[in-house]
């Protein structure tokens, strides 16, 4: 797909379809600048209560026969004093949702009539209306027999009013495309079936991808793993008749002592819960549980590609959770990396046990000023915050605040939850150091990062990401579009670790 800005006033752009937002005023809609030759067509549309200018309100006439594109899409912003880059995100997903189910090929969006310049830089509009409009048009097309990957929108483009806007522009469109390829990157991964994406599979695939960006990798297979004593690891790939993998990916910064950051990211290709098992239900979904050790690989890549004056250190903890006679089976005891001893009281608690590992080596070998592990954990998350929001825990507070003033360069939210020293008590054995889930139901998400908090030193800054709910979603929201796969946090944390 095609990604561009262009320098054109809103009654001179031309394409198949222009984008013109319209601001709300009392309760009619307000004509933009140079919008004169549109006050026909929009009076109509408002006194016909079709259109109004509310937020996200949409109306799209094809072939309008007014201007010089072929077909208008007027998009409602509401009040001008309420406009913020969310809502102008929110109103373009919605834009862009609406031209994709109309089989539009082309569009332009006038950000000029936006009006907004003189509250937020050009170069970051451009960039949040070029994800905005270009992320809601994927498709994961990869096993659809009749259709082509370059089938539906074949050009987006974003046009401003003067040469300064225009050279600004270019640069958030720049950006935008390493976020957007970086994105769909994780969504493609997410979206592929278990049999075309086994722990094998993705790490030579990773490889590949991290090579290709500059990145050193490493890959270790069952052999290593045993040598390094990742004993929590390996309990969960025991039943499994494919050799797990744990890929490490490097960005070295030129810059001196630069900070060093730790991502670790769960990546159960497919998960059955083991001896566990899960309902059948829904459960094709489980080849989305590869979704944090995804989100890591796209965030080492954009560290890469983006240059960043800090140490990225990616870690992908890879296998499929399965049930057979060799599996690990509710009261197996096993030994994890840092020596601490685990109860498994429920396979399907595997997640935190393929990190428990990853954490402890990534915190050992690396000394890092900042873990971060990202993982699709709890149901209990979903249950918290639904497809909506991404649970933060931690240990670092300055961090958590900082992710939470960033989230509105990108739309992902998250919401801190606590981890109160009683939840650490739940998890304590009665017959090893720890066992893998609570003494009850309340507080999972939580449980689970007290869980993993063992395997941090203290005197590491540790942030958790759960983000169970917000990677995959069943159906479009405000923030997410189309259903599937989301790549949520990839770009929050990308912009949080350019603020380092």
């Amino acid at each position: 797909m095609k990604i561009q800005i262009q320098k054109a006033t809103l009654n001179r752009v031309q394409d198949h379809t222009l984008i013109i937002p319209v601001y709300q005023q009392g309760t009619k809609p307000k004509l933009p600048k140079n919008g004169a030759f549109l006050k026909g067509l929009l009076t109509k549309l408002q006194k016909e209560d079709i259109f109004d200018g509310g937020f996200k309100k949409v109306a799209f006439v094809r072939y309008a026969k007014v201007g010089k594109s072929d077909s208008i899409l007027f998009l409602g912003l509401g009040k001008k004093d309420e406009m913020r880059r969310n809502r102008l995100r929110e109103a373009l997903i919605t834009a862009s949702s609406t031209l994709k189910q109309n089989n539009v090929l082309s569009f332009t969006f006038h950000l000029s009539s936006c009006e907004l310049h003189d509250k937020y830089a050009i170069d970051t509009l451009s960039q949040v209306s070029a994800e905005a409009l270009v992320l809601p048009l994927y498709t994961f097309y990869k096993y659809k027999k009749k259709m082509k990957e370059n089938s539906g929108v074949k050009s987006v483009t974003i046009a401003v009013d003067t040469p300064e806007h225009l050279l600004n522009g270019k640069k958030g469109i720049s950006k935008a495309h390493h976020y957007i390829d970086a994105c769909n990157l994780v969504r493609d991964l997410v979206n592929t079936p278990h049999n075309d994406l086994t722990s094998v599979k993705f790490a030579d695939l990773a490889k590949e991808e991290a090579v290709k960006a500059g990145l050193k990798v490493t890959v270790w297979g069952k052999k290593e793993l045993e040598k390094e004593k990742f004993g929590a690891f390996l309990a969960v790939n025991q039943a499994s008749d494919t050799p797990p993998r744990f890929v490490i990916l490097e960005h070295k910064s030129k810059v001196k002592d630069a900070k060093t950051v730790c991502l670790v990211g769960k990546g159960i290709t497919f998960d059955t819960g083991g001896i566990s098992l899960k309902p059948a239900a829904n459960l094709d979904e489980m080849r989305m549980d590869m979704a944090g050790a995804a989100t890591v690989l796209a965030i080492t890549i954009l560290a890469a590609k983006f240059n960043l004056p800090v140490n990225v250190i990616g870690f992908l903890c890879l296998t499929n959770n399965m049930p057979s006679g060799k599996a690990t089976v509710p009261g197996d005891i096993v030994t994890a990396y840092n020596g601490k001893t685990i109860e498994i009281l429920n396979t399907d608690a595997e997640g935190r046990l393929v990190l428990a590992d990853g954490m402890a080596y990534a915190d050992k070998n690396y000394n890092p000023n900042l873990l971060m592990d990202f993982a699709t954990l709890t149901g209990a998350c979903v249950i918290a915050l639904g497809n909506q929001g991404t649970g933060v825990m931690g240990t670092d507070q300055k961090t958590m605040d900082r992710l939470q003033k960033l989230v509105c360069a990108t739309g992902d939210r998250i919401w801190q939850l606590p981890i109160w020293d009683e939840l650490g008590t739940e998890i304590v054995s009665d017959n090893a150091d720890l066992r893998n889930m609570g003494r009850d139901r309340g507080a999972g998400t939580a449980k689970a990062a007290a869980f993993l908090q063992n395997f941090v030193r203290p005197q590491t800054p540790w942030v958790h990401f759960d983000i169970a709910g917000s990677a995959f979603i069943s159906n479009p929201t405000n923030l997410y579009s189309p259903k599937g796969a989301t790549a949520a946090c990839v770009r929050l944390v990308a912009e949080f670790l350019a603020t380092l």
